[in-house]
């Protein structure tokens, strides 16, 4: 197998689509969000990316049947825009390889006749935000004064993150080397490994529908979040008795095993 390995599915006809790209990455926020647009808008599948650099496993779906880790590349109109929809469970996480997967994509979506792109990424937080904050990094000041007017929940005007790193980075400036225009949109999300960032997805869908006129209901996604909130205290009960219990004092027969 190459490093690389392109599967073509299909040929569409576009107009100046515009690429979201959500792949994994901190409380998989981006993943999230681009999950959540293709369940909705139901689009074309364009083409299949393999790759070396991906981790050296498969997974293995409810069927038992394994499956290739695998990043995908679809296309959709809604609202007589073409979008393209960057999607997978992985992505690579080494520097140099993150460079060529980054320019591959780029190469693809240059392709379609892609000329603007938005990133979706998670900026790590000591804590969950209540109200996450949604920060902006454009490839020009152009694009930038673009999306600033068409939602106020872009804050461009404080720097949150010195660097955005892997694709939700690269691809923004290999793509201004394309003479693609992009921005970045980089939310607050709770830095544990194990989180789940379903109302910080959320943040970013609500900007997403204003900058592009998306007739979304994301009533869906609320019903998620009371469930796995309703989880997590649900765990934190348990871990808590459980702390109770190890730091209880010696005499304390209720505490066994």
């Amino acid at each position: 197998m190459e490093r690389y390995l392109v599967k073509k599915i299909s040929s569409p006809k576009l107009k100046n689509p515009i690429l979201i790209e959500g792949l994994p990455g901190v409380g998989n926020v981006g993943k999230i969000a681009v999950d959540f647009l293709i369940d909705k808008f139901e689009p074309t599948p364009v083409c299949e990316i393999y790759s070396t650099s991906f981790p050296h496993s498969v997974f293995v779906n409810d069927n038992n049947l394994v499956e290739m880790p695998v990043v995908k590349i679809y296309a959709a109109k809604v609202n007589n825009q073409d979008l393209l929809l960057l999607a997978g469970d992985v992505q690579p996480v080494d520097e140099e390889a993150s460079y060529q997967f980054s320019n591959l994509i780029v190469e693809k979506i240059k392709e379609l006749g892609c000329k603007e792109m938005i990133t979706l990424g998670g900026i790590g937080t000591m804590s969950e935000p209540k109200n996450p904050k949604i920060y902006g990094a454009a490839t020009s000041k152009e694009i930038k004064a673009d999306f600033g007017k068409r939602s106020e929940g872009i804050i461009f005007n404080k720097t949150k993150a010195d660097a955005i790193v892997g694709a939700t980075g690269l691809l923004l400036g290999i793509g201004k080397l394309n003479d693609i225009e992009g921005v970045g949109l980089i939310v607050e999300t709770f830095g544990h490994q194990f989180h789940i960032g379903l109302k910080e997805a959320k943040a970013l869908l609500k900007v997403l529908k204003e900058l592009l006129n998306l007739d979304i209901d994301l009533k869906e996604l609320d019903e998620e979040i009371v469930q796995e909130e309703r989880e997590r205290e649900k765990g934190n009960k348990v871990l808590t008795k459980t702390v109770k219990r190890m730091s209880g004092k010696a005499g304390d027969m209720s505490y066994i095993g």
